[in-house]
């Protein structure tokens, strides 16, 4: 009996319809590898990651698992890539270590010219899917800010009151957003301006300051300014 391994991945989106959970996937999985009568021997799962990063903690650690003659189980060919590229690098990790990539959807294996064939094609839509999304997403912000309407975290020294669209200012914070200024303006590096707050138990809502966080906020001053 062939042993298998099956990796899921959950990326969610605002649609609920347009991704499916790793509980949907696995059964999927595991009811291809009854079916095929494949012996599960170990399942990966990646939570909130994207289709398009080839490093993934999982991933890793179902390829890494694999030794030769197995097959990594994937529900479709979106679950594990959204990028051609990384669908390729992917597959040819797999490959390289004398196992293949079977998909639970029926999609053809790539151990013939028509299977890489239709894999690459697959990889393709993925990625092209993935960057209508990620333009209708930007449209979408951007018919927002038109309105008025703020996206997003508010920048330090502001905030977002509930149920309402426009930023009002933090008091606590735009006195920060002074002091900053001000020791910049005395030649103050950011790294001495992160020192000084620390020094006076001043956080940037709630998480360390760094000198980055600083070099932003100045850069986003001078810019307004």
């Amino acid at each position: 009996m062939k042993q298998a391994i099956i990796y899921c991945r959950f990326s969610p989106r605002p649609n609920a319809d347009e991704c499916e959970s790793n509980k949907h996937q696995r059964h999927r999985c595991e009811t291809y590898c009854i079916f095929r009568r494949y012996d599960v021997i170990h399942i990966f799962e990646d939570v909130s990651v994207s289709g398009r990063k080839r490093n993934r903690p999982q991933l890793n650690a179902a390829i890494a698992a694999l030794e030769p003659g197995m097959v990594l189980i994937v529900d479709r060919n979106d679950r594990l890539a959204r990028d051609m590229l990384v669908a390729l690098t992917i597959h040819h990790e797999v490959e390289q270590l004398g196992c293949t990539i079977e998909f639970a959807d029926g999609s053809p294996m790539r151990n013939t010219p028509e299977g890489k064939l239709f894999s690459n094609l697959l990889s393709a839509f993925a990625q092209f899917e993935r960057e209508r999304f990620a333009i209708r997403t930007k449209d979408g912000m951007a018919r927002k800010k038109a309105e008025g309407v703020w996206c997003g975290r508010p920048p330090y020294g502001w905030r977002k009151i509930k149920g309402q669209n426009e930023l009002v200012k933090d008091e606590g914070e735009q006195r920060v957003l002074s002091e900053i200024v001000y020791r910049n303006s005395k030649g103050y590096s950011s790294g001495a301006i992160v020192a000084y707050l620390h020094g006076i138990l001043v956080t940037c809502r709630g998480r360390p300051w760094s000198a980055r966080t600083i070099r932003r906020i100045l850069a986003r001053k001078n810019k307004v300014a």
